[in-house]
């Protein structure tokens, strides 16, 4: 059983994006989430961040649009990496 890197799976669809940076979310309903965001903007302000999710056999990459699935996906970054 092969086992899958989503981290790399995330890291190219962003520099396909654009994006040159991803950080972990979190997992809902079998599906990872990741922020995309470009180094250059880090600790800029410039509207809601954006979020991909990847399915668990890492087959399909879905932009987050649902605005509570942002929310969602903010509120497990800010657990996950507050200090």
């Amino acid at each position: 059983m092969n086992k899958i890197d989503y981290d790399q799976i995330a890291l190219s669809k962003a520099k396909e994006l654009g994006y040159d940076t991803i950080r972990y979310c979190g997992e809902r309903n079998g599906r990872k989430y990741y922020r995309l965001a470009k180094t250059s903007l880090i600790g800029k302000k410039y509207g809601l961040p954006q979020y991909i999710k990847i399915s668990r056999n890492g087959g399909s990459i879905v932009f987050v649009k649902d605005l509570q699935e942002t929310m969602w996906a903010i509120g497990q970054e800010n657990t996950l990496y507050s200090l």
